[in-house]
């Protein structure tokens, strides 16, 4: 059953179940106000006959009743003495009497009983100055309880229409209050069926599903660009691992085309070595960027200093090939996290300022921490990064055209370092610098959560 079926038959039903028990309670009301009043009436006129039956004596005959508020056909009176022997009685009870053995009740204290198929009322009152007789008078309860009955089907009747309307009425408001919530649910399987374009837009009656609705479209507008962020990582990631691949698998192929001497195999295993090389540093690359941010255990305190040391120590070949000098002030700052990871993220840093600082140049490293944050900072003297392309080189395979000439790197370091800094609650930017490139580090001092 839909949510709309549900709500309405909850609603018929509480309707149903909150009338019937408002009607039952009237009716019981009713009833035994009715009752209340029948039995006062039936009191009365029994202590007024008994009056009348006192000045008798026991002299039998047909009993005549007072006539009172009560009808005179359908009452049924006898007096009887202390054995319970019937003395006078009217002509409605000249078949039989009942026996007071069975009627028995307190005096005064109306009752019920059936007597020749007929539901009557009666009441038991002490004849006056008579040596213990006792006056039975009854009457009939069939204007009662038609009474009684004709009100309970007109409560049951109106219980239900009642139950019905509520029902409809609800189903109707269900069907308005829902509208939005149809709306969420349709863009909802579009998404799930393929559609990243679907969104639900403005326009919500409810103040809350508005909200419901641009949070929904915002987690759709981030998993399109997820999604679309993933096929070009997949194709950049085809496409730079089929250049080693061809060219690993060209020079193989071109050493076996015909006998060589074995200077010259040397000299083609080693340029396949070579792109062998390059083909395992891709993969690694590419490794370390889908492992960044999954679990890898507890976080413990990392030195800084450390950490830039050991960025440099397996950098400075590389520096000193190219004529460029490391300078390192990072004394004093600790964060929490992953070692290998913070070594990876400057280490990626340092390479790329060396890979851009001119020759003579001097590359520096600093680190400085407060109570909150640490940031980390890798300056070059480089040409810098043009303005439309510093947030672009953070791209999983973004190269400046200048890059592209070279032959080592893919365009990973900085989407891998910008990745770590981010899984350790930092991040990763290209800060203003008069000259060369300037690439700021922020990381958290403590992260919630991250055991020391």
């Amino acid at each position: 059953m839909s949510l709309r079926g549900r709500f309405a038959a909850a609603s018929s039903a509480v309707a149903l179940l909150a009338s019937s028990a408002a009607f039952s309670a009237v009716w019981l009301v009713y009833t035994a106000t009715q009752e209340r009043q029948l039995d006062a009436a039936l009191l009365a006129e029994a202590e007024e006959d008994a009056l009348d039956a006192s000045g008798r004596g026991t002299a039998g005959g047909p009993l005549a009743l007072h006539h009172g508020e009560l009808t005179p056909v359908h009452k049924y009176g006898a007096v009887y003495d202390e054995g319970g022997r019937a003395l006078d009685w009217t002509t409605t009870l000249a078949p039989s009497r009942p026996n007071l053995e069975l009627v028995r009740h307190p005096s005064g204290a109306a009752f019920d009983l059936w007597w020749n198929n007929e539901h009557l009322r009666a009441v038991l009152v002490p004849v006056p100055g008579s040596d213990h007789r006792t006056f039975f008078l009854a009457t009939s309860r069939a204007d009662l309880d038609g009474d009684n009955a004709y009100l309970a089907h007109r409560m049951m009747a109106a219980a239900l229409i009642a139950a019905i309307l509520i029902g409809a009425a609800t189903s109707w408001l269900a069907r308005v209050l829902t509208r939005d919530h149809e709306r969420i649910t349709a863009v909802a399987r579009a998404v799930a069926a393929g559609d990243l374009s679907a969104r639900i837009g403005p326009g919500a009656s409810d103040a809350e599903l508005g909200r419901l609705g641009r949070d929904i479209d915002d987690m759709i507008e981030r998993l399109a660009l997820l999604v679309e962020t993933q096929q070009r990582f997949i194709a950049s990631a085809s496409h730079e691992l089929r250049s080693p691949i061809t060219a690993f698998l060209g020079e193989l192929s071109l050493a076996l085309r015909r006998e060589r001497d074995a200077a010259t195999y040397r000299e083609a295993i080693e340029e396949a070595l070579g792109s062998a090389r390059r083909l395992r540093e891709l993969t690694e690359d590419l490794l370390t960027l889908a492992r960044v941010g999954a679990a890898q255990g507890p976080h413990e305190t990392v030195s800084l200093a450390e950490v830039s040391a050991a960025a440099v120590a397996s950098t400075q070949t590389v520096a000193e090939a190219r004529g460029v000098s490391l300078e390192v002030d990072c004394a004093g700052a600790s964060v929490q996290g992953h070692p290998g990871d913070l070594e990876r993220l400057v280490r990626n840093l340092v390479e790329n300022a060396i890979r851009h600082a001119p020759r003579g140049s001097s590359v520096r490293i600093e680190a400085h921490a407060d109570r909150e944050q640490a940031r980390v900072s890798v300056v070059d003297e480089g040409p810098g990064v043009p303005a439309e392309a510093r947030e672009r080189i953070f791209e999983p395979f973004f190269r400046l055209p200048a890059d592209r000439a070279q032959p080592s790197g893919a365009g990973l370091g900085l989407a891998i370092g910008r990745s770590i800094a981010r899984a350790h609650g930092g991040d990763l930017w290209l800060d203003e610098c008069e000259r060369g490139a300037r690439f700021v580090v922020r990381l958290p001092v403590s992260i919630p959560g991250a055991e020391a």
